[in-house]
């Protein structure tokens, strides 16, 4: 049977995304054929389409680059062979059916023999799962390297009967592929500013409480995290409430207004590294004992130097630098948690770590509230000090739905923090209550009043929080062997800068010119290959890819924006891309020994 061979197919390959196939999910139903290439289906209100199997002619093609190409619909299977034969061989082709109706058809009835090919890929799940789909697709730096060689194509059904479901298609990819462009965006300067202070703040890690040991110490008990949004000043006072009830973990940015409220939480979070963090939230602020500090290594050194209250310092799950940390310091995975990007994120990264359930989402608006400008609670030093220059930097002219429906103001940034917080949500299959009462909608959240929640799970003592921090373990970590790892990364980089110094020296020395033979051409192009070691060794590094990957990136985008054709005009390009590349590389590797030396000399 026709169904049996096609599931072998695609079990072939796992970047496949298949959904279940439920009754409910079936909303069209074949009807007959008219010839091998005209079809009837109807739906479930009785409405007939005919779908024709035959290729746009329309559609232009760029055979000599490689793109990703992303399809609108299966049941054109011929509609697709005709594409896949006309596009670049290294491209991709990634098929996207939002209908599984039309799946479980040629499931059945047609050969999904195309999809036998490594480059060809399907997606066909509930609409909502794209983004994950999306994201996941894109973790690979091959991939991600194509993502400014993006075209899209429709088959005939969706060109006829069903723009607006390719739309949003459209919309969810172009925003996922716009946030991880914005992802990788950081300077080297920014990375290198991390990694300074990273580095610094080890001998703050043998002071840390071991995270690990947090691991489900509040499994199933309710959490709350309390960020700034402006919905907070409508249900701040129900939080009083919820001590000792729930574990309340809030962001730097709200604690001292909880304070004025007399509401203590029993963590606070932050994430950035930049001054003004400590500046606003920490300095001269008196934070009771009983707050447990959580970060990441990353943050400006005087908010542990001057915190009176327990710290833990946890690495940062799917960051590479925290990688290349772990294998320095010999730590387990269970010392990493989720932060994302933004100190709401590692709030809900702790909650998740502790085991909690339900989490609970307080002043989570990620929208701007009902005053212009408004982006944060009241008391809070964003309604003074920064307020109107934040609300004049961050684009307002995105909106999506809100928590009471209709359309809320948003910016990309807040648009990103949102997709994190769905993806873990839907990922990790968490029961998670929005009770923010305002600002953006979150997928896969069960929206409840503070006060109704807290009335609900909020119900028994928890066990203390200060005191079971008190009975965890320092991270123990041997400050001898972290020297001799330190050194021996010191050797390894020395070694790294004198290959790409010397590949730098040998591209800029190549003489090429419009008059070149083509057998010089080739020569040109194995001394330009010669780079491919380092790219993969950057990769492969996790402190190179963490510094490096804005460069690697770009380095991609510009060298799959030449046309795949042997002439001297692309090999000059191919030159020059290439020295680009190498000279930050150079300068980056040389920053990275200066701090590795500092940081053995004056802080371990």
């Amino acid at each position: 049977m026709l169904i049996d061979k096609n599931i072998e197919i695609l079990q072939q390959n796992e970047m496949h995304w298949i959904g279940n196939l439920t009754p409910s999910s079936i909303t069209h139903e074949f009807i007959s054929s008219e010839d091998s290439r005209a079809e009837y289906f109807k739906d479930k209100y009785g409405k007939v389409y005919r779908s024709e199997d035959l290729y746009d002619k329309s559609y232009g093609i760029t055979p000599l680059k490689k793109e990703i190409i992303f399809v609108i619909g299966i049941n054109s299977i011929n509609e697709l062979k005709e594409l896949y034969k006309k596009i670049n061989k290294d491209s991709f082709l990634v098929v996207i059916e939002p209908n599984l109706s039309f799946l479980n058809y040629v499931l059945y009835y047609k050969s999904l023999d195309l999809f036998q090919n490594k480059n060809v890929i399907l997606f066909s799940d509930n609409i909502e799962r794209l983004n994950d789909f999306i994201r996941g697709f894109f973790s690979n730096y091959g991939l991600l390297g194509l993502a400014k060689n993006i075209n899209f194509y429709q088959t005939d059904y969706y060109r006829k009967y069903d723009m607006e479901i390719t739309k949003q298609c459209l919309q969810i990819i172009r925003e996922v592929v716009r946030n991880l462009i914005l992802s990788v965006g950081n300077s080297i300067e920014d990375g290198l500013d991390g990694l300074k202070n990273n580095l610094e703040n080890l001998k703050w890690l043998e002071k840390s409480k071991d995270v690990s040991q947090l691991k489900n110490r509040y499994k199933d008990k309710p959490a709350i995290v309390v960020s700034a949004g402006p919905s907070l000043n409508k249900n701040i006072k129900e939080l009083k409430r919820a001590k000792n009830k729930a574990v309340i973990i809030a962001v730097d940015t709200i604690v001292n207004k909880l304070l004025i409220e007399d509401i203590v939480p029993d963590f606070v979070c932050s994430v950035e590294r930049v001054p003004e963090v400590y500046e606003y939230f920490y300095k001269d602020k008196n934070i009771p004992k009983e707050v447990t500090l959580v970060g990441p290594p990353l943050l400006d050194t005087r908010i542990f130097s001057e915190f009176q209250g327990e710290i833990i310092l946890p690495m940062r799950k799917g960051v590479a630098e925290y990688n290349w940390l772990k294998q320095l310091l010999v730590l387990n995975d269970d010392s990493f948690i989720e932060m994302g990007s933004s100190c709401a994120h590692v709030a809900f990264g702790l909650a998740m770590h502790i085991g909690a359930s339900p989490i609970i989402l307080v002043g989570q608006d990620l929208a701007y509230g009902s005053k212009e400008g408004e982006s944060h609670a009241s008391g809070t030093i964003y309604e003074s000090k920064v307020q109107a220059q934040k609300a004049e930097s961050l684009i307002q002219d995105y909106k999506i739905e809100g928590y009471y429906g209709g359309l809320v103001s948003t910016t990309y940034i807040w648009g990103y923090f949102k997709q994190w917080f769905e993806a873990q949500i839907s990922n990790q299959q968490l029961f998670v209550i929005n009770a923010t009462e305002g600002g953006a909608k979150i997928s896969f959240t069960v929206q409840k009043p503070l006060k109704e929640t807290i009335d609900t799970y909020c119900l028994e003592e928890i066990d203390s929080v200060e005191r079971m921090v008190k009975t965890i373990n320092t991270y123990g970590i041997n400050i001898g062997d972290m020297k001799g790892a330190l050194y021996k990364e010191l050797d390894y980089f020395s070694t790294f800068k004198e290959k790409c110094t010397d590949q730098l020296k040998s591209i800029k020395e190549l003489k090429i010119n419009y008059s070149s033979s083509q057998k010089k051409l080739t020569k040109a192009i194995k001394e330009l290959q010669k780079s491919n070691y380092i790219m993969n060794e950057i990769i492969r590094h996790d402190l190179l890819r963490h510094n490096l990957q804005s460069i690697v990136v770009k380095f991609l985008w510009d060298i799959n924006g030449i046309e795949q054709v042997i002439n001297a005009r692309n090999i000059l390009k191919n030159k020059e891309i290439q020295i680009k590349m190498l000279i930050p590389t150079i300068v980056c590797v040389e920053q990275i020994e200066d701090y590795i030396n500092d940081a053995l000399k004056n802080y371990i």
